[in-house]
């Protein structure tokens, strides 16, 4: 039987029957416009803004599960030597807001080729499948941010499957999701179909043959950053507390994860297909 695609998981639906949800990263350049934000939104604009850095001259950037295609007003300002972005995305209608522009700019599709400094496209497509709209060995540099979770966990093994496919050798991609030990489909969020834990997706992604390049943690709660920070070294812990007295916790809970990506609640892996390794 066909798995289903759906906005988001409502209850009584069964997980394990759905490919994946098209519910979307919330718009934090809006929340932070409109004064109210959350440390998720922290965490989004870090982590898009990292991966906009990664990104350098002449590189064909791949964004999978693009959504609104968040990460192009970054590359826009501080990438505006790459080659080309393409975004993959299974929703028509999350490509057509991708277009108009993440910052409400309103875009029409005669303006996109002034707008941005660098060629621009969108594919529709299943990610899982990606190969079919992305050729093999394209992508210089692969963005995939918090997405992985909104899909069947057959589904997203294949999806990484694929973007080592569409890699180059020698290519790295920027891997974000939720960090869920256990039974990945008692979920966070509803909009998430399976969220994988640190160990299951670093297993996966050194059997399909990537290298893992750094881990980052990306944000924890209040309490459990807590609780601990408070089984640390002195020094440590005297240091946290210090910050804590004066940073806000929707800043902080992102900043204190970094070096403990086991421990955080969302997690980064920057991983790497083998220079020498001919594409799949």
């Amino acid at each position: 039987m066909d798995k289903e695609i759906v906005y988001r998981v409502e209850d009584g639906m069964d997980r394990e029957k759905i490919l994946c949800t098209t519910y979307q990263m919330r718009n934090f350049y809006m929340q932070f416009r409109d004064g109210f934000f959350t440390n998720l939104d922290v965490m989004n604009y870090i982590q898009h803004l990292a991966a906009a850095h990664m990104a350098k001259k002449g590189m064909n950037v791949l964004d999978v599960c693009c959504g609104r295609s968040l990460i192009l007003p970054l590359l826009r300002y501080y990438a505006k030597d790459i080659a080309s972005y393409t975004g993959v995305d299974i929703s028509k209608a999350n490509i057509k807001e991708a277009m108009r522009g993440a910052t409400a700019k309103n875009l029409e599709p005669k303006d996109l080729a002034s707008y941005y400094p660098f060629r621009v496209g969108w594919k529709l497509g299943n990610v899982a499948e990606m190969s079919k709209v992305i050729p093999a060995g394209f992508a210089d540099f692969v963005i995939y941010t918090s997405a992985i979770e909104h899909m069947h966990p057959t589904d997203g093994a294949k999806s990484l499957v694929e973007c080592y496919k569409v890699m180059k050798p020698g290519a790295k991609m920027f891997l974000s999701c939720p960090n869920t030990p256990g039974n990945g489909y008692q979920t966070q969020y509803r909009a998430h179909v399976y969220e994988w834990g640190y160990d299951e997706l670093k297993a996966k992604l050194t059997e399909i043959g990537f290298s893992i390049v750094q881990e980052v943690g990306l944000v924890t709660s209040v309490r459990e950053m807590d609780e601990f920070y408070s089984k640390q070294p002195s020094a440590l812990k005297d240091f946290y507390e210090r910050m804590k007295s004066y940073v806000p916790s929707a800043f902080l809970t992102a900043f204190m994860a970094i070096p403990f990506p086991r421990e955080a609640k969302e997690l980064l892996f920057i991983v790497q297909k083998p220079k020498g390794e001919e594409n799949a």
